[in-house]
């Protein structure tokens, strides 16, 4: 790394610590803040290009979202990446600039090639060191001079509350009105019976014969249309996922 690659900032700061014998500790104290770091965290973000990758969305699998956060003062990004959800602490250094440690996730095999993609998409977060947001958009750079873009998506608002549910590995039949069609079966202990859920989980992608334990955001909805449910619910983490058999 280079002297150049320093904002200036810093660079006056490390000449005079040198000059007075201060530590370099001291020094770095007063950075200032990123001015990014709050548009980062207002939206969840969707991969919608990589240099030389075909992203997940639509007929080719599930979109890719990334969700920044502040917990207790600490960066945190999570996700789906193609197959699994993901966690994985970072910082903001600087305006535009960005570091994505490595990742942990939930352990899904899934068949070629979301698995490679996954890999391959975990492995260059880690490369990522600049970020731009403009609008609804934004581009992440890495090292190796490769470029991620993203879509901005809504939100879960601050007021949203956490809460842990089980989903059953099963659908089953359940009315909607005057429709039939099959519901989740959900509860909040596991000793609990299972309850019908008539809504959607925005983010969850169930897949039949896995059961799974969720991290989810619910909200109350203003005004919902008429037999729509006053409660939202959106996916936040999979915490737990496991085949059952038979």
């Amino acid at each position: 790394m280079t002297l150049a690659s320093f904002p200036r900032s810093l660079i006056r700061c490390l000449a005079l610590g040198a000059a007075a014998g201060l530590a370099l500790a001291a020094c770095a104290s007063t950075q200032p803040a990123a001015d990014g770091d709050v548009a980062l965290t207002a939206s969840r973000w969707e991969l919608t290009g990589w240099t030389g990758h075909t992203v997940p969305h639509g007929d080719n699998g599930e979109p890719v979202i990334l969700n920044f956060s502040q917990e207790k003062g600490k960066g945190r990004v999570s996700g789906r990446a193609g197959c699994n959800q993901f966690s994985a602490p970072y910082s903001v250094r600087g305006p535009g600039q960005l570091t994505i440690v490595e990742a942990v996730t939930t352990r899904m095999a899934c068949p070629e090639p979301a698995m490679q993609f996954e890999a391959d998409l975990l492995d260059k977060l880690q490369a990522v060191n600049q970020y731009k947001i403009a609008g609804q958009q934004m581009e992440m750079k890495t090292l190796d001079g490769q470029t991620l873009s993203f879509h901005a998506r809504e939100k879960p608002g601050a007021a949203a509350k956490i809460k842990f549910v089980y989903v059953a590995s099963q659908k089953v039949p359940c009315s909607a009105g005057v429709m039939r069609t099959t519901c989740l079966q959900i509860r909040e202990r596991k000793e609990d019976p299972w309850q019908l859920w008539y809504g959607n989980i925005q983010g969850f992608n169930f897949e039949p014969g896995i059961a799974y334990r969720l991290r989810i955001l619910e909200e109350q909805v203003a005004n919902p249309p008429a037999d729509a449910s006053s409660i939202k619910w959106t996916l936040d983490m999979v915490v737990e996922q496991e085949v059952v058999k038979k």
